[in-house]
């Protein structure tokens, strides 16, 4: 099973966020969006130790956009829920709350609105009930029954995992070594148990430590009297049998130290590897049937190595393989996929952990001052398998800088991604201040970097060359190709119509302006080349006399310099080629300054800082 949407009206953060979801999420977005928020309205419904009292919302968890909260207004949180059906414990958990018009889904609902009968407008907290249904009648109530099978755990933020590992109560070691010890012969402890009581005996009885054991038993029968006397002694641990387990310790480094002495980012890894070994166990024995487990900012105390490692086997080894171990034997192939049974909800900064997250698990959370939090989703997106291949690899190589921009610039190649930083100092713009990342796709392949970028809602330009090849432009297919992919991402009412209205424009001034409106700008041949005859020409040959070209290349220049006019593009492109692209932009880039910056990048930039 997974989840496949969510649903939230007037709750907190969220006037009304509707996303579809693929399973496994990643959650990004920036400070005070709602991510906290969206794993509290899950809570809601799945979380067992929740307890109904902190289920009773109130007055102050309302969207703060309402002018008013009537007896009329309704509080909901729902999720939606797929492929649910190839496993029988789970099948047989939420069967009764599918939907009428779609049995393959079942839909799970909190609900918060004023108590039935209130005559009215609530005045307080207490004027609310909450109720939690399944399907689409709220006869159909569900409870604890329920979320003891399907269970969401959360690892907040601020957990203290030192803290708890070393709390018996609290450990996630606790429940893992009690179910060890269940098979254990009770004979057998208790023949550990004189052991360890007679060892502890020979250790206390050195007349020092004696006599420290008398003081303190001294001290505290003078102190509470001997009706609270509880006589305390030396020893190293309780030795009856049915205590031995508690006495267990995770040990590190060879056993030669305690988890205390562990670093912040060892004692958070430690606490995550007990925890998914507990969620397994809890799953392998039958007590629950799926987990959604949920961590907040799981990158703390993690090395930006550590988190790619550690969260890319959380994803592609646990999750992923969970479906392998727990589904069909070897000795009997079905043919059914009995799904994973735990599915990971995060939500993070961090870009090193979002670029080793599956593709379609991004969602990402924007806010928007009169509608509240927006969401914007991937999992819906259709992606080829080519293009899903080569974003999951963007993703990854970039650190998924993508993701957390609010506004990128798509570039073909490392000339732009070098010299657009200087041309936007030059407009007078800081693009770190706005949010804008500068994303080079090493290419003119910009479609599924488009979708990614529509799907998740990110303003975006796209700057591109025109490329004329044999008295054809290249970048006009280019260009009504991801037009139609954006006009149907934003839903277009007619894109057919709109792209059959661009092919009938008979002239490209007038195409490539219709271009611009949906953010692509193209120039008038390449980069350089249009750099070059204009203000750039002196520029250029004094970078490219950096390097070592040959005599002739540099009477070239020469020419170049006196007559700019008779410059070869050909020529000129291969020398910036034989000295490295990157390197001319980057040696370029501190020539520049006062020069007129080429009109079609000041219109992208422009176009991306207005819609940030």
């Amino acid at each position: 099973m997974y989840l496949s949407r969510i649903r939230i009206e007037k709750f907190r953060n969220f006037r009304d966020l509707d996303v579809a979801l693929g399973g496994n999420v990643v959650i990004v977005g920036e400070n005070r969006v709602g991510k906290s928020n969206l794993l509290f309205g899950l809570r809601l419904i799945f979380d067992p130790s929740l307890p109904d009292s902190s289920r009773q919302l109130g007055l102050s968890d309302f969207w703060d956009g309402l002018e008013e909260i009537t007896s009329e207004t309704i509080m909901t949180v729902s999720v939606e829920i797929k492929d649910f059906e190839d496993d029988p414990d789970v099948l047989a958990v939420l069967t009764d709350f599918r939907l009428d018009d779609d049995p393959d889904t079942v839909r799970l609902t909190y609900k918060l609105r004023a108590t039935p009968g209130l005559d009215h407008a609530p005045a307080s907290d207490d004027d609310f009930s909450f109720i939690c249904f399944g399907g689409e009648s709220e006869a159909k109530r569900f409870g604890h029954d329920l979320r003891r099978r399907i269970t969401m755990d959360l690892l907040s933020a601020l957990r203290d995992a030192e803290g708890d590992l070393a709390a018996w109560r609290h450990s996630p070691l606790r429940p893992l070594v009690e179910d060890a010890f269940v098979a254990i012969d009770a004979a057998k402890l208790k023949e550990i148990g004189e052991k360890i009581a007679e060892a502890s005996k020979a250790a206390v009885e050195f007349g020092e430590v004696k006599a420290l054991e008398g003081r303190i038993a001294e001290l505290f029968l003078a102190m509470a009297g001997a009706k609270q006397d509880v006589k305390p002694s030396l020893g190293f641990s309780a030795t009856d049998a049915a205590r031995i387990n508690r006495q267990i310790r995770l040990l590190i480094d060879e056993g030669r130290r305690g988890v205390a002495d562990a670093s912040l980012g060892s004692a958070n890894l430690i606490f995550l590897t007990l925890k998914l070994l507990d969620l397994q166990r809890l799953i392998e024995t039958n007590k629950r049937d799926h987990s959604l487990l949920a961590i907040e900012e799981p990158e703390a105390h993690l090395h930006p190595h550590l988190q790619r490692l550690v969260y890319k086997h959380l994803f592609e080894t646990i999750v992923e393989g969970a479906a392998a171990e727990d589904g069909e034997s070897e000795e009997e192939d079905t043919g059914a996929d009995e799904g994973e049974p735990m599915s990971v909800i995060l939500t993070t900064h961090s870009p090193h952990i979002a670029s080793v997250a599956p593709l379609e698990s991004l969602l990402l959370l924007r806010s928007d001052a009169d509608q509240g939090t927006r969401g914007y989703s991937t999992a819906a997106t259709d992606f080829t398998e080519a293009e899903q291949e080569d974003l999951s690899r963007y993703l990854d190589v970039t650190r998924a800088e993508m993701v957390f921009a609010r506004g990128v610039l798509l570039v073909e190649g490392d000339a732009e991604r070098f010299l657009i930083p200087t041309f936007a100092e030059e407009l007078d713009i800081s693009l770190d201040e706005h949010g804008v990342s500068i994303c080079s796709v090493a290419g003119t392949n910009f479609q599924p970097y488009v979708k990614l970028l529509c799907a998740l809602g990110i303003p975006f330009a796209v700057i591109t060359d025109f490329d004329m090849i044999d008295g054809k432009p290249r970048s006009y297919k280019r260009c009504l190709k991801l037009t139609r992919t954006i006009d149907t991402a934003r839903g277009g009412a007619d894109t057919d119509g709109l792209i059959a209205a661009i092919k009938a424009i008979d002239n490209y001034d007038e195409t490539y302006e219709k271009f611009e409106e949906f953010g692509l700008f193209v120039n008038d041949s390449t980069l350089e080349t249009e750099m070059f005859g204009g203000d750039y020409a002196e520029a250029m040959i004094a970078t490219l006399r950096e390097h070592n070209f040959s005599a002739e290349r540099l009477a070239l220049l020469d020419t170049w310099e006196t007559k700019p006019s008779d410059v070869d593009a050909k020529i000129l492109i291969k020398m910036i080629e034989q000295m490295g692209k990157g390197r001319f932009a980057q040696r370029l880039a501190s020539r520049i300054e006062g020069l007129t910056v080429p009109h079609y990048i000041a219109n992208a930039i422009n176009h991306v800082i207005d819609l940030v």
